[in-house]
């Protein structure tokens, strides 16, 4: 086994909806996300298998967790951490340009099949 290195401007850039940019890299335990989001953006109503570590680097977001029509709300923004266990359904609106890096255990195997899922 090696060690690799790479660069965030060298990881191709996936438009996934108007204001949602994402990149990320894995390995065989892990995956790391960066999510470049502008204000006004929504990465809609999902969930998955993995457990998420969201890291907001800068900005502000809304995250609902649960169900539309009974949300547990987090509001989150530069310094914080948000943890979202496996199957959770959550979705998040940006309310100020953000940043966030997230952290999937173990890797999603959604995004790297071809047709990958947005989110």
């Amino acid at each position: 086994m090696k060690a690799t290195l790479q660069n965030w401007n060298s990881v191709r850039a996936e438009q996934l909806s108007p204001g949602v940019t994402r990149r990320y890299v894995h390995g065989e335990q892990a995956m790391v996300a960066q999510f470049e989001l502008l204000a006004g953006s929504v990465v809609a109503w999902h969930a998955h298998a993995n457990e998420q570590i969201s890291v907001l680097l800068a900005g502000r977001v809304r995250f609902e967790f649960g169900s539309a029509q009974a949300p547990d709300i987090l509001e989150a923004g530069a310094g914080d951490s948000v943890v979202i266990p496996g199957h959770l359904p959550h979705q998040v609106t940006v309310l100020e340009d953000a940043r966030v890096i997230d952290v999937f255990a173990p890797p999603r195997e959604d995004w790297l099949s071809a047709g990958a899922a947005p989110v």
